[in-house]
């Protein structure tokens, strides 16, 4: 059995698909703006340094020209006159406003314009200590020797969007970053579907071609997903099947063993009957051979059609089917110098299941005690609650079993005489066909060697679902 994944967000193929491009575009959103806050980092850092040698150009034109020195150097920064801003980037471009609020190049001034002149640090300007830089957060000011004061204000750009993608330096980054991450994502999630696909293709090939051992890797068998669960229902799927195919196969090889023997024995007695010995002694022969023959193809049906699941099921009481089974066996026990001893509670023990079949699997397992256990002795048969369900265990007073046979009795055409045993005979399909009667009614059937302390013998339990259990075949799934 796999052991299975317990991470709840594994267990479902929906899941993984979601989590795939959920992280993957959460993934981008934060490359997104980390990429888009350096680089605006970036651009306000050199705005401000480009400010700054603007300011200071500014401060030395005024000082070396005066009022006519400064103009000339704002028609320098902006030949246009129009006070634009072109998409890419360089020195700023300044407004120069003087005290009557009037710009010097005539150039439209944006609305409140005005800044407190009294903020900032006031610094002279190196070399020229008649002029006055008055540095403020936004509007830098410039203080001549005469006392006219001058206002830089930068100015707005000509077109303003939002998001990252109005920054034009960083959409190259973003989309190679959302192309890359969205690429390993996809070549994760592709290859996380793809192969258990191809895995659960070649195995079902492979078993198509004949080859029972085929099943899939423990790579996807072991997923906790659909996929593997997929691939475990498919592992199981091949297992039955070639345990069915085997099983086949060796039945066909018992059942030719079985047959030969009688019709072996036949074939003598009709020879000594056409070589004149006694032809009724030899039809008698044959006629016990027919039998033979008779019971183990009826035993072979009932094993084939076990197999097929043609058995019916309906509400029953398994008290009243193994007391007149009980009734029989003790019959046909006296007759043998044998008992049968019989302990069932007072009420009913409801169950499941066909009461052909269920009969006929208590018979074999009495039927086989009966055989094997020593005359004069008895066979107990005991039905009594247990484990959510009722078990019905017999007990013989025979030679027992070898441990390592214990498992194997229940296996078809297996047999294991002994010496001690009053009758060796039957083609071993009877405790076969109780096995396959108890697992087509959820039920178990186990065989153990009585305990050292108690007197010799084998004990058979077979063990039924009550009527409604989770085990039932009638229950609901």
């Amino acid at each position: 059995m796999t052991r299975r994944s317990r991470n709840p967000f594994s267990a479902r193929l929906v899941w993984r698909i979601f989590l795939a491009f959920f992280v993957t575009l959460f993934a981008v959103m934060l490359g997104a703006v980390a990429i888009t806050s350096w680089y605006l980092n970036a651009e306000r850092e050199a705005a401000r340094n480009d400010m700054r040698i603007a300011v200071q150009s500014a401060a030395v034109a005024l000082a070396e020209g005066g009022r006519e020195g400064l103009e000339a150097w704002a028609r320098a920064q902006d030949p246009s006159g129009r006070g634009t801003v072109s998409a890419r980037r360089g020195p700023p471009r300044l407004l120069i406003i003087d005290d009557w609020g009037l710009e010097l190049l005539g150039r439209p001034i944006p609305p409140d314009p005005s800044g407190d002149l009294s903020a900032g640090r006031t610094t002279a300007l190196t070399g020229s200590p008649d002029v006055i830089v008055r540095s403020s957060q936004r509007i830098p000011t410039l203080t001549s020797e005469d006392g006219e004061r001058f206002r830089l204000l930068p100015l707005p750009p000509s077109q303003r969007r939002l998001g990252p993608l109005a920054v034009p330096n960083v959409r190259l980054s973003m989309l190679l970053m959302a192309l890359g991450l969205t690429a390993l994502a996809s070549l994760w999630l592709a290859r996380s579907i793809t192969r258990p696909v191809l895995d659960l293709e070649r195995a079902t090939l492979a078993l198509s071609a004949g080859d029972l051992d085929a099943r899939t890797p423990p790579r996807t068998a072991q997923r906790g997903d659909e996929l593997g669960r997929l691939a475990g229902a498919f592992d199981q799927m091949a297992a039955r099947l070639a345990g069915l195919m085997r099983g086949r196969e060796q039945l066909l090889r018992d059942v030719s063993h079985e047959i030969r023997s009688p019709l072996a024995r036949m074939r003598l007695a009709t020879g000594l009957a056409t070589q004149g010995a006694d032809a009724a002694t030899q039809l008698a022969r044959i006629e016990v051979e027919v039998g033979r023959l008779d019971a183990l193809i009826s035993d072979i049906l009932d094993v084939s059609r076990l197999e097929a699941g043609v058995i019916t099921r309906e509400r029953l009481d398994l008290h009243a089917v193994l007391e007149g089974l009980a009734a029989d066996a003790g019959f046909e026990a006296g007759s043998q110098g044998r008992a049968v001893e019989w302990t069932a509670p007072s009420a009913p023990c409801w169950i499941d299941g066909d009461p052909h079949w269920v009969g006929a699997a208590a018979e074999n397992v009495v039927r086989n005690a009966l055989r094997h256990t020593l005359p004069g002795t008895t066979v107990q048969m005991r039905l009594e609650a247990a484990q959510g369900g009722y078990a019905l265990t017999v007990l013989d007073h025979g030679p027992g079993l070898p441990d390592d046979q214990l498992e194997r009795v229940f296996e078809p055409f297996h047999r294991h005489t002994t010496t001690d045993a009053a009758d060796p005979g039957g083609a071993g399909l009877g405790l076969a066909i109780a096995a396959r009667v108890m697992r087509a009614h959820g039920g178990s059937i186990t065989a153990r060697n009585r305990d050292k302390r108690e007197p010799q013998g084998l004990e058979v339990r077979l063990w039924w679902p009550a009527a409604g259990s989770a085990e039932s075949p009638l229950s609901p799934t």
